[in-house]
């Protein structure tokens, strides 16, 4: 019977994907705190600004989308699969339900 292959993530990748998630987080709390949420878009040149609630809203979009990378830490597959899912699932529920949210 053949060994089992084993996929072992590097460690340099974990660590950049935590400093990656770090970043995120930083600036969705920055969002959060300050109620201000400064934007630019590279394709375009276009800028966008957001006061107030919806600066709140978007700075818990970067914390949970942040998180994603952190399912490289996990200790199984499943684990990772569940943990990147329910970071995405929520995000995209979050933007979903923005509009409902702001008014």
């Amino acid at each position: 019977m053949p060994a089992k292959p084993t996929n072992k993530i590097p460690p340099l990748v974990k660590w950049l994907a935590l400093l990656m998630s770090l970043t995120f987080v930083a600036l969705g709390l920055l969002s959060i705190v300050t109620e201000h949420y400064y934007g630019r878009s590279s394709r375009t040149g276009s800028e966008y600004m957001a006061d107030g609630a919806e600066a709140v809203l978007i700075g818990i979009g970067q914390i949970v989308f942040g998180l994603a990378p952190m399912a490289l830490w996990a200790k199984s597959p499943k684990a990772a699969g569940y943990w990147a899912a329910g970071c995405l699932i929520f995000g995209v529920g979050l933007m979903l339900a923005w509009p409902l949210l702001k008014n």
